[in-house]
């Protein structure tokens, strides 16, 4: 047998994962090969075990991961709630030059906002929290800019003038900022540093 194939199978034989076969394998090479067998030895030793030790992160207090998935909750409530009114609004504007005020005004920045919040479930991806929130504005933010311009395509004029969607924008940019905050205070709360 190979002495590349027993280094690769030694792990499993020495936490007797291997089957019959292999093991008796594994010991006939050993039997003869003195690397190999100095290699399982070292294995078998403390500074191999303290070598390929994997650090836990802390565990997350209940208080914290209730935190986090009340921050999560309030957050997609709001946001839905925006889209609710936005979409009730709307629905009773006339046909004609106002028609899409509400979703300028409500709609776009709320249904950014809440989308964005679907980066909430990648946290621990993130390199710390600083990142992460930074991630989550940014998120925000560049699905704003892609509903107001659906919005424009769609409705084809920014209404009688650039009050609507200038509200719009200060909403979205208000959500942007809210996201960073909430989602910092998430990633704190999912023990991210």
């Amino acid at each position: 047998m190979d002495c590349n194939v027993v280094l690769d199978l030694l792990p499993l034989y020495l936490d007797d994962c291997c089957s019959a076969e292999s093991a008796e394998l594994i010991e006939s090479h050993l039997k003869n090969c003195k690397s190999c067998s100095k290699a399982l030895e070292n294995m078998k030793g403390k500074d191999f075990c303290e070598e390929v030790s994997i650090s836990v992160p802390e565990k997350i207090s209940r208080i914290e991961q209730f935190k986090a998935s009340l921050i999560q909750s309030v957050a997609l409530f709001v946001s839905f709630a925006l889209i609710i009114l936005g979409v009730t609004f709307e629905s009773v504007t006339p046909l004609g030059s106002s028609n899409g005020n509400w979703a300028y005004m409500l709609i776009v920045p709320a249904t950014a906002f809440m989308v964005s919040l679907a980066n909430w479930y990648f946290v621990r991806f993130y390199k710390n929290t600083k990142v992460f929130s930074w991630f989550s504005s940014l998120f925000n933010f560049m699905f704003s800019l892609c509903g107001f311009a659906w919005a424009v395509i769609h409705y084809g004029n920014f209404g009688e003038n650039f009050l609507y969607p200038g509200i719009g924008a200060f909403v979205a940019l208000v959500l942007c900022v809210a996201s960073k905050i909430l989602s910092s205070f998430y990633a704190k709360c999912m023990g991210k540093e």
